[in-house]
């Protein structure tokens, strides 16, 4: 049995005993005057224009920050449920095959939790803020689902939204989260553990199978779908701050980008991930990149 199925079966018997989110959650406690995100996880933390604007304000954003997050959550678990059907379908481990329609359960729990906070709270993403990274788009639908190049990507879109679900339980002493909002965060960090757990062995044993030569060719491709999922991520598109209602004048999207809170903070959220590759011979640079003086 190899090292990925030995794991699945364990990770199996964790996913058992599974209960609906939309049933586990408390929705009348959805609160819209309580920050979602706290507010070191903003993308504008730290920004002066954005620091004066009323706390109010700073807590809707964070709100729409949240959703923005949850929007990602559904374009990823949509491909998710899509490409590991197809690779429950053409595996032949049994353990293997029950891990995939797991991970495919839980993955509709939580895009169904996503939608059911989307239309409590009023808040919506409009499909055309919702423009999707296009070579990241295309490598997560095209690739070989047992190939590594692809369980890089896996590892890559389940962890870099993760970091932010965690910051959102880690909370702040001077902002009181909201309730449900930090159960929906840990309901789909605990599920994440396991996901990610299982896209880690599946990358290190296909990467371990690919003779070094086809990594290094590979390895461009990897990093530019990195960095624009990492960006789609980390940093929110201009109308997502409009929608906010942050006032017209300031360019609040280059203001993010430009923000050196936030270039840290996503530096530090994504080099474990990006270590663990480098580990299993993948050729990739920093991120965000070195600003250039």
């Amino acid at each position: 049995m190899s090292r990925s199925s030995a794991l699945a079966s364990l990770l199996n018997e964790s996913s058992a005993p599974y209960r609906d989110p939309l049933v586990r959650l408390n929705w009348d406690g959805l609160d819209l005057g309580v920050w979602w995100l706290p507010p070191q996880a903003l993308s504008l933390h730290g920004v002066a224009e954005f620091e004066r604007l009323p706390a109010a304000l700073r807590r809707r954003v964070s709100q729409h920050e949240f959703a923005w997050r949850a929007e990602v959550g559904l374009w990823l678990e949509s491909v998710f449920i899509e490409r590991l059907a197809v690779a429950a379908d053409v595996t032949g481990d049994p353990a293997l095959r029950c891990r995939f329609l797991h991970e495919i359960r839980e993955q509709a729990g939580h895009s169904l939790m996503f939608m059911e906070l989307f239309g409590r709270s009023g808040i919506r993403i409009p499909r055309a803020a919702r423009q999707r990274p296009s070579l990241a788009h295309r490598m997560s639908r095209r690739l070989p689902t047992g190939s590594a190049l692809f369980w890089a990507t896996v590892v890559i879109g389940e962890e870099f939204p993760d970091k932010l679900s965690r910051m959102v339980r880690q909370g702040a002493d001077d902002a009181a989260p909201s309730p449900l909002v930090h159960q929906v965060a840990t309901l789909h960090t605990i599920a994440e553990a396991r996901h990610i757990a299982h896209a880690r062995a599946m990358c290190e044993e296909t990467s371990r199978g690919l003779p070094a030569w086809r990594r290094r060719l590979l390895s461009p491709l990897l990093d530019r779908g990195m960095r624009q999922y990492a960006a789609h991520v980390f940093y929110p598109p201009a109308e997502l701050y409009r929608l906010a209602g942050l006032p017209p004048g300031p360019d609040w999207t280059a203001l993010a980008a430009c923000n050196p809170q936030r270039r840290q903070l996503v530096a530090q959220a994504v080099k474990p991930t990006l270590d663990f590759l480098r580990e299993q011979g993948w050729r990739i640079g920093p991120f965000p990149p070195p600003q250039q003086p």
